[in-house]
């Protein structure tokens, strides 16, 4: 039966990881339980977004972000360097770019949940 800890443990596995691979300082875990808490999908799940200081103008501007229908979250918590909510520079990952990104990650992914 899955349990609620479970899925923060694997939060936390997961969010090493995103730290390590995007050279994050830290992560925001937001989990949306039900409509009233912003969840847009009928099923528990859990947001973990690489932070790094100065990545948003105002620390809370993530939260609508999250709760947004926004495919640009990706882009903005693209962490090669600091960007604000208003950056215009931010260009769309091709496909190929998010197959590798997911082959990379699956293999850190892989690794951790052996051990």
């Amino acid at each position: 039966m899955f349990k609620v800890s479970d899925m923060f443990q694997s939060s936390q596995k997961i969010g090493k990881i995103i730290e390590k691979e995007y050279a994050a300082t830290s992560l925001t875990i937001a989990c949306q339980d039900g409509p009233e808490a912003g969840q847009t999908v009928p099923h528990c799940h859990v947001h973990i977004v690489p932070r790094r200081l100065g990545d948003y103008v105002s620390n809370d501007d993530i939260y609508s972000d999250i709760s947004s229908n926004s495919n640009e979250l990706l882009t903005k918590s693209d962490l090669s360097e600091p960007k604000g909510v208003d950056n215009d520079e931010r260009r769309p990952r091709s496909e190929q770019d998010m197959a590798e990104e997911a082959s990379r990650l699956s293999f850190l992914l892989q690794e951790e949940f052996a051990n």
